[in-house]
């Protein structure tokens, strides 16, 4: 029971974190950037770096990055600022908790996560390099439908992808360029053929 407390307090804090540095700005937002508002980051977020370690108390590496992306953080007159606006209430208080993998390094556990009228289930894998290392969630499953955990754009992805596919095309063109070495190579035989029979 206590290491199931232990994951349910942590689990609470590590989804709240992101919307306290995304409403951490007070007052009206200072510039505008292609009509869009932007307000400045108070000075303890008022860095990346500073940020992901904050992320890193919680998330592995590859979340912590993504977490930070979906800030969409803009440098504005030497200012690391967020768009200005309201930020939704996300659920990210544990109604239940359940253990699913159990291991000495590695926990698989599956939460009931309410807020914002909403309820919905996430799986969390956790991971530690050693008995008395931390616990980072290297695993969340549900990212797609919400924003803070969102991936990149599908677009980005099929464009690389069909990029990859460009250079198949390349045989084609050595196909084609086959026959015209042959008849080249002929006629230098009819040529020479010609040069013997001559006296």
């Amino acid at each position: 029971m206590d290491e199931l407390r232990m994951f349910k307090q942590f689990i609470h804090a590590a989804e709240q974190v992101w919307t306290q540095i995304a409403t951490s700005p007070r007052g009206k937002p200072v510039y505008t950037v292609n009509g869009v508002d932007f307000t400045p980051l108070p000075e303890r977020y008022n860095s990346k770096r500073k940020i992901s370690r904050i992320f890193r108390r919680y998330w592995g590496r590859q979340l912590s990055e993504t977490l930070i992306r979906n800030l969409n953080l803009r440098l504005v007159k030497g200012k690391l600022c967020i768009p200005y606006g309201e930020i939704p209430v996300f659920p990210t208080n544990v109604q239940t908790l359940q253990l699913k993998l159990n291991q000495p390094n590695q926990k698989v556990v599956s939460a009931v996560l309410v807020g914002g009228n909403r309820k919905v289930r996430v799986e969390y894998r956790f991971v530690r390099v050693g008995a008395t290392a931390p616990y980072m969630i290297m695993k969340r499953s549900g990212k797609e439908y919400d924003r803070r955990y969102r991936p990149p754009a599908a677009t980005n992805t099929n464009a690389k992808a069909k990029a990859k596919a460009k250079p198949p095309a390349k045989p084609l063109v050595n196909s084609t360029a086959a026959p015209k070495s042959k008849s080249k190579s002929k006629s230098k035989s009819n040529g020479r053929q010609k040069l013997l029979k001559t006296p």
